[in-house]
């Protein structure tokens, strides 16, 4: 026999999350809006959205070490 919870669950609404339309083409609202995506864009050009600070952090440690011992590595070498 089926349960009646099947029944239930397909008719309750689903929680949705709010809408941010669009502002319509042309109007001031849309070019203000158009500009702050292009600088967002540009800023955030080819990094992923941060997840966790922790993992950043590490991520940013490793790069500015590898960064430096390569400087060391260049002075070392042309000396």
């Amino acid at each position: 026999m089926a349960s009646g919870s099947k029944k239930t669950t397909r008719n309750k609404k689903q929680q949705r999350k709010p809408h941010n339309h669009l502002p319509k083409v042309g109007t001031p609202a849309d070019d203000a809006y158009l500009q702050h995506e292009s600088r967002e864009d540009l800023f955030d050009f080819g990094l992923a959205r941060p997840k966790s600070g922790a993992m950043n952090i590490v991520l940013i440690v490793a790069v500015v070490a590898f960064l430096a011992l390569g400087v060391v590595g260049l002075l070392y070498l042309t000396r």
